[in-house]
Order: C-alpha cells, then sequence, then structure tokens
C-alpha cells in the first residue's frame, strides 16, 4: 500500500525560488518568501540563480484571504488592510504589505504553524484533497531552518 504524501512532504519535495529582500532584517520580520518558479519569483526581483529545498513540517495551506480570516477575523484590521490591497484604494500598499506580512508571520508562528503556503481559490480544491498545486507562494516562517544556506 503507497503512502499518501502530506501537504508538507509535497512542499518538500519541490524546488522553490527566492528573492532576496534589499532589508536582509525583513527575514526577521516577515519570513523567507518563495514561489513555485523562477517566473513567478521574479515579480519579487531578481532570484537566485538555483532554486530552494524546504523542509516544513506544519504549513498553514490555504488561501491569502481564508488565512487572515483564520488567524484574525473577518473584521480584522489585517482583513481591511488586505481588501484595500487586493482593491487598489491601500495608501501606502508597500508598508501595508509588509506590515500585513509581518502580522501574518507573528500570528502563524504563534499557532506553530512553520510555514505558508497562499494558494489560488482552484488550487484550494486540490490542496483539499491533500493534492498540492502546481503553483504556490510559500512563506517560511523558520528563518534558522539554513534554506538559505
Amino acid at each position: 500500500m503507497k503512502k499518501e504524501l502530506t501537504l508538507a512532504d509535497q512542499l518538500n519535495k519541490r524546488k522553490c525560488w527566492h528573492s532576496p529582500p534589499a532589508d536582509k532584517a525583513a527575514y526577521k520580520k516577515r519570513g523567507i518568501f518563495l514561489a513555485s518558479s523562477y517566473k513567478e519569483c521574479e515579480f519579487y526581483g531578481c532570484p537566485f540563480d538555483k532554486p530552494i529545498k524546504v523542509n516544513v513540517t506544519y504549513p498553514l495551506v490555504d488561501t491569502e484571504e481564508n488565512i487572515i480570516r483564520f488567524l484574525f477575523g473577518n473584521n480584522s484590521s489585517q482583513m481591511v488592510v488586505y481588501k484595500a490591497l487586493i482593491g487598489g484604494t491601500a495608501k501606502e500598499p508597500l508598508k501595508a504589505r509588509f506590515k500585513l506580512d509581518m502580522d501574518l508571520f507573528k500570528a502563524a508562528k504563534n499557532k506553530n504553524y512553520d510555514a505558508i503556503a497562499v494558494v489560488t481559490e482552484k488550487g484550494l480544491e486540490k490542496a483539499r484533497k491533500y493534492k498540492l498545486p502546481k503553483s504556490v507562494e510559500l512563506n517560511v516562517l523558520d528563518i534558522d531552518s539554513g534554506i538559505l544556506k
């Protein structure tokens, strides 16, 4: 009988791409963001030449909106910021995005998650069947995991 892979196992088998932030202190504030492909990662800047392997055991996998709802509630200030960001009405989008990422980082770590894996609504259907979609934005919360060495 073949053992079914968990979502964490599937994430660990993948190669992920990383574009380093300008501020190296960002890792301690918001975690390490990874993309599923080099092309997706280019959105954030110039990716490293080689992909990265991760080692996560307890990822929070969902859409970003559902993750915010789960961690903070539907009427939270984080949800208001998220809605403003996706609606294009945030006054300082980059600052708002970084603050939201920091809040997500802290809240998920406080609930003992070691990663946040953001998927689309369509990808969520696959994840619910324990099949990770091809496109995942992964935020590894354990900055000491050695993935950037």
